[in-house]
C-alpha cells in the first residue's frame, strides 16, 4: 500500500473512532442512566487508534472528540467527560502499543483517571462556574459514603452524622479510599475492554 493510501486509511479509521467516541460520550447527556457505559467504553476508540497508529494520532483523535462533543453538547460535557475519554484512551493506546505489563497499564490508567477527575472538579467549579455539573457524581459518592460510614462510625464510637464526617480524619480517609477504589475499578474495566477489542481487531486486520 502506497503512502497516500495508507494515510487515507488512517484518517478514515481516526474519523470513525472520533465519531464513535463522541457518541459514547454524548450518551451521558442524552441518557443519564447510561453514564456507566460512557465511563467504560468511551475511551476504547481512542485507545485503538493509539495502539495501531501511535501517540500522534490518538492525540489528534482526542482533540477532535473534545471539539465535536463541545460543539454538539456544550463545554459542560465537551471539556469534562470528553477529556476523560481522551485521557484514558491515550494512556491505554500507549500501553498496548508499547506492550506495557498488565499491572503498569492498570496503575497508569488509574493515575490518568485521578488526574482527569481532579481537572474536572477544578474546571467545572472555577472555570465553567457550574458546581452542579458534578452533582450527580457527588450524590452517588455521598450516598455510598453514608452507607459505609454510618455502621463503621457507630461500631467505632464516632459521630455517625455524615454531615460531620467530612471534617474528620476518618471521614476524609474514607472518601479518599473510595475515590482510589473507584479509579482502580474504572481502570480495570477500561483496560479489559480495550484489551479484548484490540485483540479482536488485530485478528480482523490479519485476516
Amino acid at each position: 500500500m502506497n503512502r497516500s493510501a495508507e494515510k487515507t486509511r488512517i484518517l478514515t479509521e481516526t474519523a470513525a473512532a472520533v465519531a464513535l467516541a463522541s457518541v459514547l460520550v454524548m450518551l451521558k447527556l442524552i441518557f443519564p442512566f447510561l453514564v456507566f457505559i460512557t465511563m467504560i467504553a468511551a475511551a476504547s476508540p481512542i485507545a485503538v487508534i493509539g495502539c495501531f497508529h501511535g501517540l500522534r494520532w490518538s492525540l489528534a483523535a482526542s482533540a477532535a472528540t473534545m471539539l465535536v462533543v463541545t460543539m454538539t453538547g456544550g463545554p459542560e460535557i465537551g471539556l469534562t467527560t470528553a477529556v476523560y475519554a481522551a485521557a484514558l484512551g491515550t494512556t491505554l493506546g500507549e500501553g498496548y502499543r508499547r506492550k506495557w505489563t498488565y499491572s503498569k497499564k492498570i496503575w497508569t490508567t488509574a493515575l490518568a483517571y485521578v488526574a482527569e477527575m481532579s481537572y474536572k472538579i477544578i474546571f467545572s467549579i472555577y472555570v465553567l462556574g457550574i458546581a452542579d455539573a458534578l452533582s450527580a457524581g457527588l450524590d452517588r459518592m455521598i450516598r455510598l459514603v453514608e452507607w459505609i460510614w454510618k455502621p463503621l462510625a457507630s461500631a467505632a464510637g464516632v459521630d455517625p452524622d455524615p454531615g460531620r464526617a467530612v471534617f474528620s480524619w476518618a471521614g476524609a480517609a474514607l472518601v479518599g479510599i473510595l475515590f482510589l477504589m473507584n479509579a482502580g475499578a474504572y481502570a480495570y474495566l477500561n483496560t479489559e475492554l480495550c484489551g479484548a477489542l484490540i485483540q479482536r481487531l488485530k485478528g480482523v486486520r490479519r485476516a
